[in-house]
């Protein structure tokens, strides 16, 4: 797996490094009049929030206008396949949690675009969490994550969860069915917001979702938030236990970032990228994205460049040790 994992990271850095030779020869470039951020999520969720936020900051330093197109449909694939075949000049790019690029080249065959080679990684804005949260669809007194736990054993024609399918949001259900030894069926959506809408609306018992989606019901008291999936607990969420602390190896915190079409120059992904990350390193939009649920983490071109093939080979392995057939 390592040396498959290095071949994979190797790739991605040629492509970059290759880039970065040719930038010699590119024509420097000027503010841009418009430029489009496309979100392969509907309107509301974390994603498209986060995208609208940087937007706003990007208008009349990147471009002119910088405006985000939602283009929601087949778990984020549609806009990734878009973006693809834009222009290379940095006025389209791709704002996508990692799952569509990451999870889906595994469980598809018929993919309508190749991560690896037909997408140059630009920034990150975060590093996401997840949590499983109940809403008013499981019984009241379920407070904590045992307590779901043993609900669902006793009740498995209730025991589901809202998410979207192939996303990281099914693996954690995946990763916690096998860690418990309790069956959890995935209903799945289009996006975040809309599982947290049937979650509020007592439609599914339980939801998992970027902790972005939740911190707010989650304040007002209608979802319960059981666990959460970083490593240690998050500084925006202390009172949120982790799977971890609570006795299950489940560690789940991918990257939300940007993306150009392959061929983009290696001028224009670096300016980009200083001007993302100058937005994301400001008080303004680190506390916004706080507010969120989100702690902000912008990246280089580089370090995205080895982080995307390390995660692709991640869940690759999940996948393959777990017997999910591509479908």
């Amino acid at each position: 797996m390592g040396t498959r994992r290095g071949m994979l990271t190797g790739m991605v850095l040629a492509a970059t490094l290759s880039l970065v030779g040719g930038a010699g020869s590119a024509i420097a470039q000027d503010k841009l009049d418009l430029a489009t951020i496309v979100v392969g999520f509907p309107p509301g969720g974390g994603t498209d929030t986060t995208a609208r936020i940087v937007a706003e900051k990007l208008s009349g330093t990147y471009a002119d206008s910088v405006i985000v197109e939602n283009r929601p449909g087949a778990g984020g694939r549609i806009a990734a396949a878009y973006v693809k075949d834009c222009p290379t000049d940095g006025s389209c790019m791709l704002f996508t949690p990692a799952f569509p690029l990451i999870i889906h080249p595994h469980l598809y065959a018929d993919m309508p675009f190749d991560t690896l080679n037909d997408f140059v990684p630009v920034a990150t804005t975060h590093f996401g969490v997840l949590a499983l949260s109940v809403g008013p669809g499981a019984p009241e007194s379920i407070k904590t994550l045992e307590d779901f736990l043993n609900w669902a054993k006793e009740n498995p024609d209730q025991a589901s969860f809202g998410g979207p399918v192939g996303g990281s949001q099914h693996f954690t259900g995946i990763l916690l069915s096998n860690a418990s030894g309790v069956d959890l069926e995935l209903i799945g959506y289009p996006g975040g917001a809309p599982s947290v809408t049937d979650a509020l609306g007592g439609h599914i018992p339980a939801v998992i979702t970027p902790m972005a989606e939740v911190l707010p019901h989650a304040a007002e008291g209608t979802l319960r938030i059981l666990a959460a999936t970083s490593k240690e607990r998050s500084k925006l969420a202390p009172d949120i236990p982790t799977f971890t602390e609570l006795g299950y190896d489940i560690v789940v915190q991918d990257w939300s970032g940007f993306l150009m079409p392959a061929g983009t120059p290696a001028e224009v992904v670096e300016r980009a990228n200083a001007a993302i990350s100058s937005v994301v390193e400001t008080q303004d939009v680190i506390d916004r994205m706080g507010e969120l649920g989100m702690e902000a983490q912008p990246t280089s071109v580089a370090d995205f460049a080895k982080v995307l093939p390390e995660s692709y080979a991640k869940y690759g392995k999940i996948i393959e040790d777990n017997n999910i057939e591509v479908q």
